[in-house]
């Protein structure tokens, strides 16, 4: 029997490779360095899968069932497993990760919820798990575990905040209880619209630090990791990658929020590494670097790099305070196509304040970086959210975005056309991603739609040069039709695939 079980379930859609599930696996090894077992799942929430892992789980009958959950559509297969949980023994159930460290009221008032660990887990449920251990679900117990929140008799409270772990190489990702072949990738990485072009055909993902030290308004990590940054040794990076590299793999992606935040200790990695990879890098940092940074990168593995350029607008990258300028955008295109680094630019719209001009202007600027040629590639413009816990919430709440009411809200798609609109959003602008998409990738789907797709590619094409999204009949009428195929029974229609 397993002390713990830790669950990470991810949306149905099985258009996306899984994402590595990091949070668990550290997790799982600051438990068993407390010498308790550990069971992982990591599965698509599919009803099958809900069902089969709550039973399991009870027949393990742990200290707790531990739930790794992010804000969005696999927020709904997490619930259904706690309630499941719940209603069939006297387990605690525990959520953890980034939406119940943002929201940790509105998820304990969920009947299958019992505790919320807020930030990071490793050092707090080790304590949890003592505390159940000896003393059960016990509220003067569990107040002192740092961390956390709690229902108890007078409704929910939060214990005192947990310092941030100092030193990362306390712990390791315990890959052994997980197949890690199923996270090595091939053409397509599991973020990248485009395919990745990380060679070999065996791709593994690494984090080598945490947090971000930049103030970016729409971004987590502030409310995460408090604008920090704390990294692995450069030891521990390159042991990890010398045993990757014997287990076949020959590409690396760098998963850290911002690899190279500190820029000198990211070159001796890589200086020694000696394998192809692709990480995050800021545009000001290197356009900054210049053509010194771009070719010592590029000589030292760098395939692919992500840049969030975010918006071609100044005004707009002030409002975000994304401390960045569009002219170091185009600079850092230049230096990509120079030194042959696939650089992926994503962009986004909506935010609170944004005008049209404003996003006509992001528009502008990837039409420019995009003819810089195949090196340079663009996404999005993806619809802003806004996080609680970021410095936009606010402005965006007082611009009418009404946040879900409840837990089971925020498992709608939260990025694509399906989003909810705030009133400061123009609403053609839901349609801009699609188009782009459309456009230029000609949108995926089934083969035996080529023809229809090439129409709707051309349309897009057109709709996208003249800045036209109002009245987006060529988005809607597909889909009818495709719909209603389905209901008569033609075979390859139904339900068309959700956007992202």
């Amino acid at each position: 029997m397993a002390d713990v079980v830790l669950i990470k379930l991810e949306s149905d859609r099985d258009d996306q490779p899984l994402a590595p599930p990091y949070g668990i696996l550290y997790v799982a090894s600051a438990l068993e360095k407390a010498g308790l077992s550990v069971k992982l799942f990591h599965e698509r929430g599919t009803p099958e899968a809900v069902r089969r892992i709550g039973r399991e789980t009870l027949e393990e009958k742990p200290l707790f069932a531990g739930f790794s959950c992010l804000t969005g559509p696999s927020l709904a297969a997490s619930l259904d497993a706690s309630r499941l949980i719940k209603r069939n023994a006297d387990t605690a159930v525990v959520w953890g990760g980034v939406h119940p460290t943002l929201l940790p009221e509105q998820v304990l008032a969920e009947d299958g919820v019992d505790v919320a660990v807020l930030g990071e887990g490793e050092a707090t449920v080790v304590d949890l798990a003592g505390v159940l251990k000896n003393s059960g679900p016990n509220a003067a117990a569990l107040s002192a575990v740092e961390g956390i929140a709690f229902k108890d008799a007078n409704g929910i409270k939060r214990t005192a905040p947990r310092p941030l772990i100092p030193d990362l190489d306390a712990y390791s990702p315990a890959w052994h209880l997980l197949d890690r072949g199923r996270y090595i990738y091939g053409e397509r990485y599991f973020y990248s619209e485009g395919g990745s072009k990380l060679p070999g055909g065996r791709v593994a993902g690494l984090i080598t630090s945490r947090g971000c030290p930049w103030r970016c308004g729409y971004c987590l990590h502030e409310s995460m990791h408090r604008r920090t940054f704390r990294a692995h040794s450069v030891g521990r990076v390159l042991g990890e990658i010398k045993l990757l590299k014997e287990a076949g793999v020959t590409a690396v992606n760098f998963e850290d929020a911002n690899f190279f935040t500190d820029k000198e200790r990211a070159l001796e990695i890589v200086r020694a590494a000696d394998i192809s990879w692709g990480s995050s890098m800021r545009a000001d940092v290197l356009a900054r670097g210049g053509e010194r940074l771009a070719s010592e990168i590029s000589a030292r593995g760098c395939v692919e790099l992500q840049v969030g350029a975010e918006s071609g607008s100044q005004r707009v990258l002030d409002l975000i305070h994304k401390d960045i300028t569009p002219a170091q955008i185009r600079e850092s295109a230049r230096l990509g196509r120079k030194f042959g680094i696939r650089i992926l630019f994503s962009f986004m719209a909506g935010v609170p304040g944004e005008t049209w001009d404003d996003i006509l202007a992001t528009l502008d600027l990837m039409d420019e970086i995009r003819s810089y040629g195949e090196m340079i590639v663009t996404n999005g413009p993806f619809l802003y959210f806004p996080f609680p816990g970021t410095s936009l919430y606010g402005r965006a709440v007082a611009g009418g975005f009404r946040p879900p009411a409840g837990t089971k809200d925020w498992t709608f798609l939260l990025w694509g056309i399906h989003q909810p609109l705030a009133p400061y959003v123009p609403r053609h602008a839901r349609f801009l991603e699609h188009y782009r998409r459309m456009a230029w990738s000609g949108g995926g789907g089934r083969p035996a739609f080529a023809a229809a797709r090439r129409v709707l590619g051309s349309l897009a094409r057109a709709r996208w040069r003249k800045r036209c999204f109002r009245f987006p009949l060529d988005y809607h009428l597909p889909r009818f039709l495709l719909r209603a195929a389905g209901r008569l029974g033609v075979r390859g229609c139904g339900r068309p695939r959700p956007e992202r």
